[in-house]
C-alpha cells in the first residue's frame, strides 16, 4: 500500500513540475518577397543562447521554455539582423512571426570602407 501511494506522490509531483513551460512557435519570413519563408535562417533566444535553424517552410520552435521573457534574434545571410521580445506562458504556445529585409549598403558606406582601407595601406607604407 505504501509503494502505491508513493507512486501515485510522484506521478503527480511529476506532472505539476512538467507543465511549468511553454514554447515558441514561429516562421521566418522574406519581405522582399512578398513574405515567402527563408530556409535556414538562425533564430536565438538571447536569454538561453538557444538556436533553431528554419526549415523549408521558414518555421523554428523552441519548446520546454520557462515562463518569462524571451528575446528572439533572428539573421540570415544578406539580410537584416532582428530581434523581437515575447512572452512565454506555462502550458501555452506563442507562435511569432519574424520579418527579414534584405541588408543595404549604401555607396557612401561603400566608399568609406575603401577609403579608410586605402588609409590604412598608405600608413603602413609610409611606417617602413
Amino acid at each position: 500500500m505504501k509503494q502505491i501511494i508513493f507512486l501515485v506522490a510522484f506521478l503527480i509531483s511529476a506532472f505539476t513540475f512538467a507543465q511549468n513551460t511553454g514554447s515558441i512557435v514561429g516562421s521566418v519570413l522574406d519581405v522582399e518577397e512578398n513574405n515567402t519563408p527563408l530556409t535556414l535562417a538562425k533564430v536565438i533566444l538571447k536569454e538561453t543562447g538557444a538556436e533553431a535553424l528554419s526549415d523549408e517552410n521558414g518555421n523554428f520552435k523552441f519548446e520546454n521554455l520557462k515562463e518569462g521573457s524571451y528575446t528572439l534574434v533572428s539573421s540570415f545571410v544578406g539580410y537584416e539582423t532582428k530581434a523581437l521580445e515575447t512572452m512565454v506562458v506555462s502550458n501555452k504556445t506563442n507562435t511569432v512571426t519574424l520579418q527579414l529585409g534584405a541588408s543595404t549598403l549604401s555607396l557612401d558606406d561603400l566608399m568609406l570602407a575603401f577609403a579608410s582601407e586605402d588609409k590604412k595601406e598608405t600608413a603602413s607604407v609610409t611606417n617602413n
